[in-house]
């Protein structure tokens, strides 16, 4: 059986994906992997440094009181989960990667806002969602809401494609909604009005825009006939709109695009899906296309 998993430091951040795996395994019948990644090396600039063993000691008791207490919360989360732990030394992106190239999900927390801890310290959480070859979920800051819809961004490229796939198959997992955000330009309907074009052109593309976002939905309805989906097609900033979407329908969690080969490209604009990691305050699933 495959699992999914999760890296974990004891912060609150690292509790908040515990909580989202346990239950996630739990929906898509996972077994759980947590790991303490610890790093008692030194730096390049003090090569020579000799680190105390009570201090590497100290600093692996710390990983071990972390995991065990991530696996209590597993079990409290989903009692009838099979949970399995383990403590690595080494940079924490490469073992991620690396422990994680046959699990069926990596999930991390981060605090989000640029303000990391522990385990995720500098771009861990982007870098494993950069370079992963499966699903990425990064927990921003809570494990987000239980029965609330899922969200993806929608446009005609192949990342998008295999986002609003995931989303349909995550909502209909979760028995709930599918929030549907497509934007048809990146300027809002007051920028728009400001270069002379008027309210009912804006309406006129914005239901253009709709019927094609209908077509482009309609082969996944035959795979997931139960899952209820709303469209929100509208002029806006990418990023900004599915934040929105995801406030307005109090989201479960948000799927995005990642073009992977290195570079962490946007699911629709450019930085659009990092941009939404850096900003969303829920867990942000990222889909390799």
């Amino acid at each position: 059986m495959s699992a999914i998993l999760v890296g974990v430091d004891g912060s609150d951040a690292s509790n908040a994906a515990v909580v989202w795996a346990a239950k996630t395994a739990q929906y898509e019948g996972h077994e759980l992997k947590l790991v303490a990644v610890y790093d008692a090396s030194t730096s390049d600039y003090a090569p020579g440094l000799i680190i105390p063993q009570d201090v590497i000691d100290a600093i692996r008791q710390d990983a071990t009181d972390s995991v065990h207490a991530a696996a209590t919360l597993a079990h409290e989360s989903a009692p009838a989960l099979e949970v399995h732990s383990s403590i690595v030394d080494g940079d924490a992106a490469r073992v991620l990667l690396e422990l994680g190239k046959d699990a069926a999900m990596i999930v991390l927390g981060t605090r989000g806002l640029g303000s990391v801890k522990g385990l995720f310290l500098g771009s861990v959480s982007t870098t494993v969602a950069a370079h992963h070859h499966g699903r990425v979920v990064v927990v921003c800051g809570s494990e987000g809401s239980d029965n609330g819809p899922v969200v993806v961004g929608v446009d005609d490229s192949p990342v998008s494609a295999a986002a609003v796939k995931e989303a349909f198959r995550q909502a209909a997992l979760r028995g709930t909604k599918l929030i549907a955000v497509h934007t048809w330009t990146p300027l809002d309907a007051d920028a728009l009005h400001g270069y002379g074009i008027d309210p009912d052109e804006v309406s006129r593309m914005s239901q253009d825009a709709v019927a094609a976002v209908a077509e482009q939905l309609s082969g996944y309805h035959s795979d997931y006939p139960d899952v209820e989906v709303v469209r929100e097609v509208l002029p806006e900033e990418p990023a900004k709109a599915v934040l929105d979407a995801v406030e307005k329908y109090k989201a479960q969690f948000v799927v995005v695009g990642s073009r992977g080969r290195g570079g962490f490209k946007g699911l629709m604009l450019g930085s659009t899906s990092q941009k939404i990691l850096h900003s969303a305050n829920l867990p942000v699933m990222v889909v390799r296309a």
